[in-house]
């Protein structure tokens, strides 16, 4: 009695054809989006009063903040962000958020960093004042009150798309988030979401 048996090239390709029918559940990771998030002084917030005397803004006065440990979030979860593409590791930077360019203030990127894709509802970061220097004026220290947290939570719902730019803007006013206390001044932060943009691909 014969033995009958399929051709060993049959079995072969039957076997590839198993192989690529087959559903491994294992779904590839999607490629992660740029969330950039800019900070830039209130166009209308330009007048101080110290003591008695009225100060505006002038192109040579500063105002030092240190922005650190940023973090954005959906729900509770949340990715670290740092201040450019090619950072490594979060870092503590000084801005001088009165500096003035072309009759306005300047606009920062503090943060930009690869992030999941999806969507979020929060923006975190930490925030401390240092001196504030104006024209024909000693410096002036501002710190926080006692206790303050220094952590600022901004609410915006948005999204991050698969190799596209997403960008928040948010405004800070310098000098209404300063108040005299006693004998010092304290840095009582005002921030807003102004402008949420989805730019596309990065050039």
């Amino acid at each position: 009695m014969k033995n009958k048996t399929l051709p060993v090239g049959f079995l072969s390709i039957l076997f590839i054809l198993l192989l690529l029918n087959c559903d491994t559940g294992i779904e590839p990771s999607p490629s992660p989006g740029i969330l950039r998030v800019t900070l830039q002084s209130d166009p209308a917030d330009t007048i101080i009063v110290i003591v008695k005397d009225t100060f505006v803004v002038a192109e040579k006065d500063s105002f030092g903040v240190t922005i650190f440990q940023g973090r954005v979030y959906s729900g509770e979860t949340y990715a670290v962000l740092y201040p450019t593409l090619k950072s490594y590791k979060q870092e503590d930077r000084v801005y001088n958020i009165i500096r003035r360019e072309a009759g306005g203030y300047y606009p920062f990127t503090i943060f930009e960093t690869y992030v999941p894709p999806g969507k979020y509802d929060r923006i975190q970061f930490g925030l401390k004042a240092h001196t504030l220097k104006l024209k024909n004026f000693d410096e002036i220290k501002v710190e926080a009150p006692e206790n303050a947290n220094p952590i600022v939570s901004l609410e915006a719902d948005f999204r991050v798309e698969e190799n596209q730019v997403t960008e928040i803007n948010v405004y800070i006013q310098p000098f209404q988030s300063v108040q005299r206390y006693r004998d010092i001044y304290q840095f009582i932060p005002r921030l807003q979401v102004v402008g949420v943009q989805y730019l596309g691909q990065k050039k």
